[in-house]
């Protein structure tokens, strides 16, 4: 990359890398006024940004700190970045009390229903405005979406205007907005492979423990372009994750251990193969027995879709034939391959200059806006106030009564111990008042209990 770069610099002219500041108006001007006088020369020196300063960035609320310049200072911004996105206690008890307010709503319709969760927010790969996706399993013939649209609306769970009823898709489901808490929802109805591929994943985070940085990173990127919705044709989270896996596992280098990896290279890496080398039109993705490519004529149920990966829950199926956008996706890797490339390398070539083409160059790709920041904030302040609006889980109900006695039992504690100035001295003229006294006790019946002259009763 580095020879590529240096040989790109030296055909570019010199006046693009000159910076326009506002001494520079002053000397236009200072020459404008002066005719018939030769330009004179300039003496100052530019006062570019120190390579070492930190100037936070409300676009990129993770960056705390300066960091390198380089593809180094890439990998520990990914760091922080996955470390900004995950959810606080609140954000996860919030969205537990969602989806118990949910259960309740479906017990009461359907008592013997079954309720899961699965998708992102079951893997724990959720971003602070991600959907949850709700499954329901019961006997019906056939999904009761508008039974349930109706129950949601009479007990104040959705506005109207917030539920969306997409019955003429290949999988029904009921998109809503929690009207409290502004959470999304995705409810279907008897999907059975939806566990089995959050289990999946579930068993790759473990066998990969920087997978979950990697597709935080691209969930963002995907986001903030509106190319995360498969209905609409974009790349969703499921096949986003085989994608990084797939990547992962045919890269020979890549090993187990985090501290062994560059998060830096593998996100250029992953841009550059899907968005710059990768095949759409003839190779599939295989996840399966360690991961490989194949050609997509082996299989006439896969040939006819754009993007093709097929289930590892399912071999022969396909995953991604929703995704007809995906050259709109691959567009937006390839522009993001090519300025990470740039980004990075100019930085090294003009670190030893004094000044830098930015100083956040995941930033350069990614924006986190302002309505996430203050959102998150929102809930971190209202939380209290909520809690005692939803329902809780059981399980939290728990939780939370074997904490509140373990407080009450160690204020307890402590309030002995400090009423108590000498804790020792009680206890020692209790023991011998009762263990060396050789007085007999006397029962109920007048009879006595012979005690021994040395303790021993």
């Amino acid at each position: 990359y580095y020879n590529e770069y240096k040989s790109y610099l030296s055909s570019m002219r010199a006046e693009d890398f000159i910076r326009i500041s506002r001494k520079d108006d002053e000397d236009r001007n200072y020459s404008t006024h002066k005719t018939g006088q030769s330009k004179r020369k300039r003496t100052y020196k530019p006062e570019y940004t120190s390579i070492q300063s930190f100037f936070p960035n409300p676009d990129a609320p993770w960056k705390t700190k300066a960091y390198s310049p380089d593809i180094i200072g890439l990998h520990q911004e990914i760091l922080d970045f996955a470390k900004w996105m995950q959810p606080t206690k609140e954000e996860k008890r919030l969205r537990g009390c969602v989806v118990e307010r949910v259960k309740r709503i479906v017990h009461q319709l359907w008592p013997c229903a079954r309720v899961e969760i699965f998708g992102s927010y079951r893997t724990g790969l959720y971003l602070p405005t991600s959907d949850i996706d709700i499954v329901i399993f019961g006997e019906w013939a056939y999904p009761p979406l508008r039974a349930l649209e109706r129950r949601l609306i009479e007990n104040c769970v959705a506005e109207p205007a917030s539920i969306k009823v997409l019955d003429k898709a290949s999988v029904p489901i009921i998109k809503l907005t929690d009207a409290m808490t502004k959470i999304k929802l995705d409810i279907s109805f008897n999907t059975n492979n939806c566990i089995q591929s959050a289990e999946k994943i579930m068993d790759l985070l473990k066998e990969h423990p920087y997978l979950d940085k990697l597709v935080l990173v691209l969930k963002q990127f995907l986001l903030q372009r509106h190319l995360n919705e498969v209905f609409m044709g974009g790349l969703g989270s499921y096949c986003l994750t085989l994608m990084v896996v797939s990547l992962l596992q045919n890269t020979p280098r890549c090993t187990k251990r985090l501290e062994h990896q560059n998060l830096g290279v593998l996100l250029i890496e992953f841009f550059e193969l899907f968005g710059v080398r990768f095949n759409y039109a003839s190779t599939g993705i295989r996840i399966c027995n360690g991961g490989s490519f194949f050609n997509k004529d082996e299989c006439s149920e896969m040939k006819t879709s754009i993007l093709c990966i097929e289930d590892p829950c399912q071999p022969g199926h396909d995953i991604a034939r929703g995704s007809y956008c995906i050259y709109v996706v691959k567009e937006a890797f390839k522009k993001a391959y090519y300025w990470l490339k740039r980004v990075v390398l100019s930085n090294a070539i003009q670190c030893n200059q004094g000044y830098l083409m930015t100083d956040s160059i995941l930033g350069t790709i990614i924006k986190v806006d302002t309505s996430i920041v203050e959102y998150r904030n929102w809930i971190a302040k209202n939380w209290h106030q909520l809690s005692y609006k939803l329902p809780h889980p059981e399980d939290f109900v728990l939780n939370y009564l074997q904490q509140s006695r373990l407080k009450i039992n160690n204020k307890k504690t402590q309030n002995s111990q400090q009423t108590d100035p000498w804790p020792g001295k009680n206890s020692e003229l209790s023991d011998t008042s009762t263990d060396c006294s050789p007085v007999a006790s006397s029962n109920d019946d007048g009879t006595t209990d012979e005690s021994s002259s040395d303790g021993s009763v």
